[in-house]
């Protein structure tokens, strides 16, 4: 058996030498530098770095980075070393070791605060041994403490010293309690102190100087030598030596590593490493190129191989290139197919290779020249003939006799001189069918009678229904009555450039130059939606799945019989899958074998192969599985998770969705998710990872949302209660306002009406009435009967005037103008002409249309007439001006010419007489009710003329009248 795997490692060996390139991880990754010394991969999967320049550890993605402002003693950190409990230990030239886990790194100091090198680590159970040149330590009590010299105290050892002199001068190492191995002149020596056993084992090379050893699980102790090393079982006393140059046909190897795993142990140096189990079989091998002595390889859980080196970083091979096979590397590989049963190979410029399966490689054939652009290598299924089809020579098998065909089929007369060859070629009905870009040729029998239709673009021929159809850059055309014609159904992807046909007894298969594949039946063209975008190289098609060579991978889809356009992709392969590149120009397939041709190279990969069924792997970015977010957190909750992937982070889709506050799945293209406005409650999130494989991983974080106080049930009992209360509060106080409101208005309404009898009885104040009648009497006594009979119409006119608005809240400026005009008419004839008036209206303001509270401005002129002008010795003016202001305001000032307000306030009060008029304070109090009713808004001020003007006197009142209609 391990002579079948030694062969076949062996042949993966040669494949992998000529496999892609690895991928490089460099400082211009994310490396602290470029100086790696070790590597090795946690429980989780993670993998880990020692460098110069702290830990490192790798999900594929990011680099994490710890160095002493993390914990660590010393960033020159050389080893590492994992144990069951899944801590990462680290080793360096320190007084301090430790391990790291959970991210989080913990130290623990060497007794007597030693500077320690350890030179070598073991594993024993649970415990993690050094060794170093001052002794063996191990940690007790938070302490590293050296054994060593309780060992050598042991009577047994003594003895055996005594006997093998310089039995302390070798290595000793602690596998078990009671058990020790050292070894002297040539040989390896075992004690046993429970069984008083001294078991000794020669050393079967030339030099007893060993350049490396470790204790491996098991109780397997492994020494190396430039020959070769030895594995000795020490409970049982077992040994087995192996030679460099029968594994790996080197001698005089002077670098080892080792790494113990669970079930595997494995050995590395530069350019080689060999992976044992614990029965000392080799059941792995792989070589690799390299010049430089200090590079070192991994093979972790997922198969991929890491190598790290103290200059250029860490190298990865990923198991996909392991897992695949490459040929004609380099080259550029047009078309891969089936001829006369052997797989071929066609590479531009360079003719058709056959596939040796003895010798796992492609061989030219030689005896098939052909140069220049290899267009097709296909069997014909239903005449079983085969063809090879390039730009300079074609060849057909048919019935098992190989015959060039490209010298019996001619052009046309006015072609004559050239010879046709074939982009692609159909047999049907006992004719050849064949196009070459430009034209359509046909030849019975492969006689020398042909016909050619010429079309430009013509590449693809296929026979479906009984029927030749042709595909090329106008698209798909039907061969009929010697002429090409376009189907009868009509269809814009009939239109497009065709790059492949093939055919079934139902659909005629079309693959595009960028809209995917069509299928057409001769009554419908169905799109398959999911390869839109695709430009086909290559289909194959298997009962009811299609493979299909892209430009973006290869494609499997399985095709729905029920809604055939909604077929779906199940599978895709890429150059992280193994393939050379993502561009593929054909692709053949041999029961689970996947040949896939590309401008450099071919590769096979096995389709059934494990590595394309593993899962991917989630993880959060979080150390607990439920996480705790309480007032203002809850806002703004924000949750990363990452892709455990080493080849493939390009080809995952993610989803997620926040149970139970959202049940369907969400895709996402960032790998941070961020929640606002969570309500009290425990949630789970899932994260869904989908890869091209169709393999499905969910991962799960709990998140738990603390309500705060005002969100407990009994908080919320008690808002309840004061809701209750402020309700019933909130009712009582309505009630109380409606009633104090109702109030106010009947309060106002008596106001109103106090105010108008007030403002009528200032009106006609008994000076005024008084003062009117003096006037009456005057004049009758001169004997103007015609004055006084003038004045007392215009008097009792004015009476009538103040009964009338008296009653109305409003009235038209027109009639406002009239009552005052009235007024001063009165107040003129009482002064004999020594009273002058003018009243001045803008032309915008509508006379007949624009309301003015009634009775308003009267007493602000009999002010002006009583109080300024009444003083005056001169003959006086009162000035009245309306101006509009803007649609719903006007202005109006009265403007006299008397002694003043400030002058007309000293007087009355020197007067003995004074009388004490109410016509103010009614103003003040009405233009108050006015504002407080919103129906209008009133400003109001008065101003001494001298405190304006210093060579005038007299007063001036402005009035700004804003009506709020609507309200």
């Amino acid at each position: 058996m391990l002579k079948y795997i030694t062969i076949l490692l062996l042949l993966c060996s040669f494949a992998k030498r000529n496999a892609q390139e690895p991928i490089r991880y460099t400082t211009k990754q994310g490396l602290p530098t470029n100086h790696v010394y070790d590597m090795v991969e946690d429980s989780n999967g993670f993998i880990w770095f020692a460098t110069k320049q702290g830990v490192v550890k790798y999900d594929g993605e990011i680099f994490k980075i710890f160095t002493i402002q993390d914990g660590l003693p010393n960033n020159d950190t050389w080893k590492l070393e994992t144990d069951r409990q899944g801590r990462i230990w680290y080793f360096s030239k320190s007084k301090y070791q430790g391990y790291i886990k959970n991210d989080s790194v913990y130290k623990y100091p060497i007794k007597e605060g030693k500077v320690i090198s350890p030179r070598a680590t073991y594993k024993i159970k649970d415990t993690i041994w050094m060794q170093s040149g001052l002794g063996m330590y191990t940690l007790k009590d938070s302490v590293f403490v050296n054994e060593f010299d309780r060992f050598i105290q042991s009577e047994k050892i003594k003895m055996i010293d005594t006997i093998y002199s310089g039995f302390f001068k070798g290595y000793y190492f602690l596998p078990l309690k009671h058990k020790f191995i050292s070894w002297v002149d040539k040989q390896f020596i075992i004690v046993d102190e429970l069984k008083n056993k001294v078991t000794m084992i020669p050393i079967p090379f030339k030099t007893s100087i060993s350049f490396g050893y470790n204790l491996l699980p098991n109780s397997i102790f492994i020494a190396s030598f430039k020959e070769g090393f030895v594995l000795i079982d020490i409970n049982n006393y077992k040994s087995k030596v192996f030679l460099f140059n029968d594994l790996i046909n080197q001698s005089n190897i002077e670098q080892i590593r080792y790494k113990a795993l669970k079930n595997q142990f494995q050995i590395s140096g530069s350019g080689y490493l060999l992976i044992f189990d614990y029965n000392f079989n080799l059941i792995e091998k792989h070589l690799f190129k390299t010049t430089e002595k200090s590079v070192w390889s991994y093979k972790d859980t997922k198969g991929n191989i890491w190598q790290n080196s103290l200059s250029k970083g860490v190298t990865l091979l990923p198991n996909t290139q392991l897992h695949a096979s490459y040929y004609l590397k380099g080259e550029k590989v047009q078309r891969v197919g089936l001829f006369n049963s052997k797989v071929f190979a066609g590479i531009q410029n360079k003719g058709f290779y056959q596939f040796d399966e003895n010798q796992n490689t492609f061989i030219k054939r030689k005896d098939l020249p052909s140069y220049g652009n290899i267009y097709h290598i296909k069997k014909d299924e239903e005449t079983q003939s085969s063809y090879l089809i390039s730009a300079n020579n074609s060849y057909i098998l048919n019935k098992g006799k190989n015959m060039p065909i490209s010298a019996q089929v001619r052009l046309p007369d006015h072609r004559e001189s050239k010879t046709t060859w074939f982009k692609d070629v159909v047999n049907f009905k006992n004719e050849i069918f064949y196009v070459d870009g430009s034209y359509l040729g046909f030849s019975a029998k492969l006689s020398n009678k042909s016909n050619v239709i010429l079309r430009t673009g013509l590449s693809q021929l296929v026979v479906y229904n009984n029927q030749v159809y042709v595909g090329g850059s106008d698209g798909l055309s039907l061969f009929k009555n010697d002429s090409l014609v376009k189907p009868n159904v009509k269809n814009d992807l009939l239109n497009v450039s065709i790059t492949s046909v093939t055919a079934s007894k139902a659909n005629l298969f079309v693959g595009t130059d960028g809209r995917g594949v069509y299928l057409y039946n001769d009554k419908q063209v169905l799109h398959l939606k999911e390869t839109d975008g695709l430009s086909v190289q290559r289909m194959i098609k298997e009962e009811d799945t299609l493979w299909i060579a892209s430009q973006k991978g290869v494609k499997k889809v399985v095709l729905n019989r029920e809604k055939l356009a909604q077929s779906k992709i199940v599978d895709a392969f890429f150059d992280t899958d193994g393939l050379l590149q993502n561009n593929t120009n054909d692709i053949y397939k041999q029961d689970s074998l996947l040949f896939v041709a590309s401008d450099i190279g071919l590769a096979k990969i096995n389709l059934n192969s494990s590595i394309y069924k593993q899962q991917p792997k989630l993880y959060f970015k979080t150390k607990k599985d439920t996480l705790n977010f309480k007032n203002g957190e809850r806002d703004h909750v924000a949750i990363t998770f990452a892709l455990q992937n080493y080849v493939n982070q390009e080809h995952v889709t993610y989803q997620y969705r926040l149970f139970p506050a959202q049940k369907e799945w969400i895709t996402t293209q960032t790998k941070t998710l961020n929640f606002s406005n969570l309500s009290p409650k425990l949630y789970t999130l899932q994260v869904k990872a989908t890869d091209q494989h169709n393999n499905q991983s969910i991962s799960k974080q709990y998140l738990n949302i603390i309500p705060a106080w005002y969100q407990t049930i009994y908080s919320k009992i008690g808002f309840a209660l004061i809701g209750i209360f402020s309700f019933l509060l909130f009712v009582n106080i309505l009630k109380q306002g409606i009633r104090e409101k109702e109030q106010d208005k009947a309060q106002q309404e008596r106001r109103v009406a106090g105010l108008e009898l007030q403002a009528l009885r200032s009106q006609m104040n008994p000076h005024f009435v008084h003062n009117s009648l003096n006037a009456i009497q005057y004049f009758i006594q001169r004997n103007e009967v015609e004055l006084s009979e003038n004045y007392l119409s215009k008097f009792s006119q004015l009476i009538r005037l103040f009964f009338e608005y008296s009653r109305r809240q409003t009235i038209t400026i027109k009639e406002e103008l009239e009552l005052l005009t009235n007024y001063l008419e009165i107040e003129k004839l009482r002064f004999e002409e020594k009273l002058q008036y003018k009243i001045s209206v803008c032309e915008k303001i509508d006379l007949e249309e624009q309301l003015i509270p009634s009775m308003l401005l009267q007493p602000i002129l009999e002010n002006a007439v009583n109080h300024g002008l009444f003083y005056k010795k001169e003959n006086g003016t009162v000035e009245v001006f309306l101006n509009q202001l803007d649609v719903d305001t006007y202005k109006v000032t009265v403007k006299d010419d008397g002694i003043g307000i400030n002058k007309a306030k000293s007087v009355f009060k020197a007067s003995s007489k004074n009388y004490q008029s109410n016509s103010s304070k009614v103003l003040y109090e009405r233009l108050d009710l006015l504002n407080k009713s919103k129906e209008w808004t009133i400003e109001y001020s008065i101003q001494d003329i001298s405190d304006i003007e210093v060579d005038k006197t007299g007063t001036l009142v402005t009035l700004i009248f804003k009506q709020n209609l609507g309200q």
